[in-house]
């Protein structure tokens, strides 16, 4: 028999007040989707070269979507009464919570939303996809042809902490009933971390007993990563004198978390790219995103090729190789080189505002110590340029949706 409203809300503020006694914030581990592999580091950074490529080479900005190939971190959560566990992508660069082979005849808490409720969120505006029922469906098509439709519902989730299960209901879902392509093989669904009104994120917007208006993350390559729901009080998301912030441009019809990228320095030297090569414009060009589902940097070509020329130039003592055997463009064969005798140019990005964010080398130069070779982990692409998880690696990038900010503080993001 289901379980009434109130008592489940009841029941889960008791839960949230327990938990929210020493943080208000939900504590989640990630992990990454080679953590447990026997590759060497190579075959590592390989693998997710061939993955982010395949992510873009078909990316549908006009459309707002990205490939499900080519995400890199997954997290645990529980769908139902009782919950049943599946593991799912975490994806900044989508907005809907979904996955496969959940039954709602085993659960008492499943509720179809009516195509007439708001919480029937409209992917694209003023469209709304019904079935011949009434009922809330979606329906959604990747950039690589996967696609993906079923019913969206309300459930409750449940969500493994540090501190023990976090269950929170009436969370907007869909559940999958027919999928298409490549659609994550490996994997149970996404969980849409994007703008969008059918993100998880969203929902937990909207449940004004959470207290969640941001979210934050640390990312570490190839190893368990941490997520942060909510305000921490803690050692995490602690900002300091290093902590860049980073305006948010206004919520497009699109999922992505644009920023106003102006400029890129090398060694101090400003790149002749044309002015405006970032720009972000309606159903156009998304400009710069920030996507924790691509591994390495993407700038489009106007961008890339400048900075390409200046690192060729200014990389000292080594010399330029084709990387296209480890996936990259461009090489520097370094040899037994190491510490001090490894002098990279510096690399500065700039946003509008004189806002400057300075990248650790390890987050753009690529090492292959084996092989005797560093690659430039940034590649050139059309339409769009993409901040992956690289940029992102060893800083607590934290999403301030309240106020439309991202920051970025340093710090060591190995977990467990």
């Amino acid at each position: 028999m289901a379980m009434s409203p109130p008592l489940t809300l009841l029941l889960f503020l008791m839960a949230l007040t327990v938990a929210a006694a020493s943080s208000s914030a939900i504590h989640i581990s990630l992990t990454h989707i080679d953590s447990n592999s026997n590759l060497t580091h190579t075959d590592l950074i390989t693998r997710a070269v061939a993955r982010a490529n395949r992510r873009l080479s078909t990316v549908q900005y006009r459309s707002f979507s990205l490939s499900t190939d080519g995400n890199e971190y997954y997290m645990k959560i529980g769908v139902g009464t009782p919950p049943k566990n599946f593991h799912v992508v975490v994806d900044t660069g989508s907005d809907v919570f979904w996955t496969v082979g959940f039954d709602p005849r085993h659960s008492s808490t499943y509720r179809v939303i009516p195509c007439k409720s708001r919480r029937c969120a409209p992917r694209i505006p003023f469209l709304r996809l019904c079935d011949p029922r009434g009922n809330c469906t979606y329906e959604l098509h990747y950039g690589d042809g996967s696609g993906t439709n079923g019913t969206m519902a309300l459930e409750t989730i449940t969500l493994g902490t540090a501190r023990g299960p976090v269950s929170v209901p009436d969370v907007a879902f869909g559940r999958s009933v027919s999928t298409s392509g490549n659609t994550l093989t490996m994997l149970d669904g996404i969980v849409g971390f994007g703008r969008g009104k059918s993100s998880l994120i969203w929902n937990f917007q909207q449940i004004s007993q959470l207290g969640v208006d941001r979210f934050s993350y640390c990312l570490a390559p190839f190893g368990s990563s941490r997520l942060v729901l909510g305000r921490d009080d803690g050692e995490a998301i602690k900002q300091s004198p290093s902590t860049v912030t980073i305006p948010l441009l206004c919520k497009l019809w699109w999922s992505f978390y644009n920023v106003d990228l102006v400029g890129i320095s090398v060694d101090g030297t400003a790149l002749p790219i044309p002015k405006n090569a970032f720009a972000t414009n309606w159903f156009v060009k998304p400009g710069v995103i920030l996507d924790s589902g691509t591994t390495f940097t993407y700038l489009i070509r106007s961008a890339y090729e400048p900075l390409k020329r200046a690192f060729v130039a200014k990389v000292v003592g080594f010399a330029a190789v084709d990387g296209a055997g480890y996936g990259f463009d461009v090489c520097f064969k370094t040899g037994e080189a190491a510490g001090e005798r490894l002098r990279f140019p510096g690399l500065v990005f700039h946003f509008r505002g004189g806002i400057d964010l300075e990248l650790p080398r390890e987050n753009y130069m690529i090492g292959l110590v084996k092989e005797g070779v560093h690659c430039l982990g940034i590649m050139g692409i059309d339409g769009i340029s993409v901040l992956g998880s690289y940029f992102q690696r060893d800083f607590w990038v934290d999403y301030d949706l309240k106020n439309n900010l991202v920051s970025f503080t340093p710090a060591k993001c190995v977990h467990g």
